[in-house]
C-alpha cells in the first residue's frame, strides 16, 4: 500500500458509520485501514467529511492502491458527489488540449471509476486511448513502452468485454506496430477494415496493410527509437547536450522515427542541443525544420530569433 507523509491509515471502530443527505442516512464503514489526511487526526477521530476527503485525495494519487475497490465503493455509497466530480473532471480534460500531467490526472479519474465498473467497455476504451495518447507525447517518451503496454492491456480488455469498433482495432494495431509485432498489427487492422464504411479512411488503412504486408520485417521495433528520443531528452535535461545530440543526429540520419512521426519537438530539441554546443547554423536549420512541420511552433521561432540577435552582436 503506497505510503505518504500526508496520509495516515486509520481503522474505523466497530459500528462506525458516516451519515449522508438531509435525512442523515447511516452508511457503515468497513473494518479496514482507511487513508485520511494526517492533519485530520489531530483531534482524535476524523470527521465524516475528513474521511471522504482522505479517500478521494488518496485514490486520485494512488488509484492502483490495495483496497482501491473498497475505497471507491465507500465514495460511491457515502460521498457520491466525489464520484460525480471524477466524471466531470474526465470530461473536462477530454474536451481541451492538455499537457501530460492533465492526461495522467484523467487516467487516474478513469481508473477510479473503473474500480466501480470493471466490466465497463467504454471505460476500458477511454483508458486505452488516454494511455496511448500520453505514451506518444514528446515529453513522456522516456517511459513510452510502459504506457503503450498499459494502453494495450485496457484495449484488449475492452475487446474481451465485447468492443468491436474500428477505432479500438486500429489503436491495437498501432501499438502492435510500435512494439514490433507486425503480424499482430496486420490482424488488428484487417479487423478494423471490416468495421469501416467505404471511404477514404478505409482506403488509407487498406493501403497501409498492403504496404506493411509487402515490406521486409524491421530489424527493431519503432518503440526503441522513441525510447532513444526519451534518452536524449533525459540527457539534455541533465546538462549532457553532447550525448543528446549524438542520439538525435543518428536518428535523423536513419530516418525511421522522424519520417513516421514528424515532430516539431524533435527538431526543437536538436536545435537546442546544437545551439548549446556552439553550432548556431545547425541550430537555425533544425528550428527551420521544426517550423516546416508546424508553422506556429513558437519555441522554434523564438530560437531562430535568438540566434539572429546573437549574430547581429
Amino acid at each position: 500500500m503506497p505510503l505518504s507523509p500526508h496520509f495516515t491509515f486509520w481503522t474505523p471502530g466497530e459500528g462506525r458509520v458516516v451519515t449522508i443527505g438531509p435525512d442523515e442516512t447511516p452508511v457503515p464503514l468497513p473494518r479496514l485501514p482507511l487513508p485520511v489526511r494526517t492533519a485530520s487526526l489531530a483531534g482524535g477521530e476524523p470527521s465524516d467529511d475528513a474521511i471522504g476527503e482522505g479517500l478521494y485525495d488518496y485514490l486520485r494519487q494512488f488509484p492502483d492502491a490495495s483496497h482501491g475497490a473498497e475505497y471507491a465503493a465507500i465514495l460511491r455509497d457515502a460521498y457520491p458527489h466525489y464520484i460525480a466530480d471524477l466524471g466531470a473532471q474526465a470530461v473536462m480534460i477530454d474536451n481541451k488540449e492538455v499537457d501530460p500531467s492533465y492526461l495522467r490526472r484523467k487516467i487516474a479519474c478513469l481508473k477510479i471509476l473503473a474500480l466501480l465498473e470493471p466490466d465497463n467497455v467504454g471505460l476500458m476504451q477511454l483508458l486505452g486511448n488516454a494511455c496511448y495518447e500520453v505514451a506518444l507525447h514528446f515529453t513522456q517518451l522516456p517511459g513510452c513502452r510502459e504506457d503503450l503496454l498499459r494502453a494495450m492491456g485496457y484495449l484488449q480488455r475492452a475487446v474481451r468485454l465485447g468492443a468491436v469498433n474500428a477505432g479500438t482495432f486500429i489503436l491495437l494495431g498501432e501499438i502492435d506496430y510500435l512494439l514490433g509485432d507486425i503480424p499482430g498489427a496486420l490482424r488488428h487492422w484487417e479487423k478494423a477494415v471490416s468495421h469501416l464504411p467505404e471511404g477514404k479512411d478505409r482506403i488509407a488503412l487498406e493501403g497501409r496493410i498492403g504496404h506493411l504486408g509487402e515490406a521486409p520485417l524491421p530489424d527493431h521495433p519503432m518503440v526503441e527509437e522513441l525510447e532513444l528520443i526519451g534518452e536524449a531528452l533525459t540527457a539534455y535535461g541533465g546538462g549532457d547536450a553532447g550525448s543528446a545530440l549524438e542520439i538525435l543526429e543518428r536518428l535523423e540520419e536513419q530516418g525511421g522515427v522522424v519520417t513516421e512521426f514528424p515532430s516539431a519537438e524533435f527538431y526543437l530539441l536538436l536545435g537546442l542541443c546544437r545551439e548549446s554546443l556552439g553550432d548556431p547554423g545547425g541550430a537555425f536549420a533544425a528550428f527551420d525544420r521544426a517550423l516546416f512541420i508546424d508553422a506556429d511552433f513558437a519555441p522554434a521561432r523564438e530560437g531562430q530569433e535568438r540566434i539572429t540577435e546573437k549574430g547581429k552582436g
